[in-house]
């Protein structure tokens, strides 16, 4: 039986890793086309940071995650600490309409939102685009903060204020630090979240605000180049360096924090 649960983990492995595998490989093909090598080549980077279009999508998916991230995850804090530390009439209710973008599907928030903007006559734009996956990413920060405040005590505010901190002290001194890695989770998931939608973009992006999934979407139409393939692989590698600097930061705070406690 150990033997089968061990095999079946290994075949899963496999079916994760080996899509990313081939899409590493295939950007140094030298074809015009990803279904035969055609020998090793620099090329398709070549090509990829010559290619204006895909260039500004880029641009425009990376402004957009960024700006998604910061201000979901803003929100998502502030939304956490209310639903989490105060008692207020409507509680459930709030938390309930926040939590509503998970269960809708993305076509009908797109929609949705497409309708709300063409009504108040706001130009499709960057502007639209962020505000399109705040809604889809703000349920996922404010879960993930109230989440890691209800680990926190209840008591550490009076605490504080016993001390003599004042609100902002208490804020910047005792809840952010202990909250970093949650917030810094949350703003990774939000990033990540809009910069891969492609849904919600369709509905909200307008002329010169087309992302990057938009831009390879329509590249479909013509086929996938090994261009494509060296894109995916810059973020592959900029995702695990993100993910390794995170990680050692993290590590380094975790043997901080028992160096002094020993």
């Amino acid at each position: 039986m150990d033997r089968l649960v061990g095999w079946i983990a290994k075949l899963v492995f496999v079916f994760l890793y080996v899509p990313i595998f081939t899409v590493i490989v295939y950007s140094f093909n030298a074809a015009n086309s990803s279904r035969a090598w055609g020998g090793f080549s620099l090329r398709w980077y070549a090509e990829l940071f010559q290619d204006r279009g895909l260039m500004q999508a880029l641009q425009v998916s990376l402004i957009v995650g960024v700006l998604t991230g910061i201000i979901s995850t803003a929100i998502g804090f502030l939304s956490a600490l209310g639903l989490t530390r105060y008692r207020v009439r409507g509680r459930i209710f709030f938390l309930g309409v926040v939590l509503v973008p998970l269960i809708l599907p993305e076509i009908v928030l797109g929609a949705a939102l497409l309708t709300v903007f063409s009504t108040v006559e706001l130009p499709l734009g960057i502007p639209t685009v962020v505000l399109g996956h705040i809604v889809v990413c703000l349920p996922l920060t404010t879960l993930i903060l109230m989440g890691a405040l209800g680990t926190l005590d209840p008591s550490l505010p009076e605490a504080a204020a016993d001390l003599g901190c004042t609100p902002w002290t208490t804020f910047t001194r005792v809840l952010f630090p202990l909250m970093r890695s949650s917030v810094i989770a949350a703003f990774l998931l939000a990033f990540t979240t809009s910069f891969s939608n492609i849904v919600i973009s369709t509905f909200t992006s307008g002329v010169g605000s087309t992302t990057m999934p938009l831009r390879i979407y329509s590249m479909l139409k013509t086929g996938i180049t090994p261009e494509i393939n060296a894109l995916g692989t810059l973020l592959i590698v900029a995702t695990v360096a993100l993910i390794f600097i995170v990680g050692v930061a993290q590590m380094r705070r975790i043997l901080a924090g028992g160096a002094k406690t020993s």
